[in-house]
């Protein structure tokens, strides 16, 4: 039990770094941080469940370790070992941050980004070879 509960721990900490990089992604994105240049659309639906799923694996891991240290503490006592409720929580709490990052990046994938009326601080700029006809035109506004 020892071995399989570090290895659950690993993925919890691995998906808990997902979730949390990824909501660190989103909030910075919708602060301006990163993409300062572009109008970031509404993206508290997924920074929500990228946070729900952050939650549900700490919550995980705080079962794992709530339930390795009850092991421990049997064996200790010579007690046979027990932790199946603790483990089977754990692992719900696992599915639901794995719920959490899935429906995140489902919900961040289907944001409509299409110009709904907002202005936008963007322009585009063409860069080509003035031609001569525009040096004289220039020429002709500055004097």
């Amino acid at each position: 039990m020892q071995a399989s509960g570090r290895q659950f721990s690993a993925m919890l900490r691995l998906v808990a770094a997902l979730n949390g990089v990824a909501a660190l992604l989103m909030a910075s994105f919708s602060l301006g941080i990163v993409g300062g240049d572009t109008d970031s659309p509404d993206l508290s639906a997924p920074l929500g469940y990228f946070l729900l799923g952050l939650g549900a694996c700490c919550l995980a891991q705080l079962l794992v370790f709530a339930t390795q240290l009850r092991g421990a503490r049997r064996e200790r006592e010579s007690r046979a070992p027990g932790g199946r409720l603790g483990m089977t929580l754990a692992a719900l709490a696992f599915a639901g941050g794995v719920a959490g990052f899935a429906l995140g990046c489902m919900s961040a994938c289907a944001i409509d980004t299409s110009d709904s009326g907002q202005t936008s601080n963007t322009v585009a700029v063409y860069a080509n070879k003035p031609s001569a006809r525009s040096d004289a035109r220039k020429a002709a506004l500055f004097r």
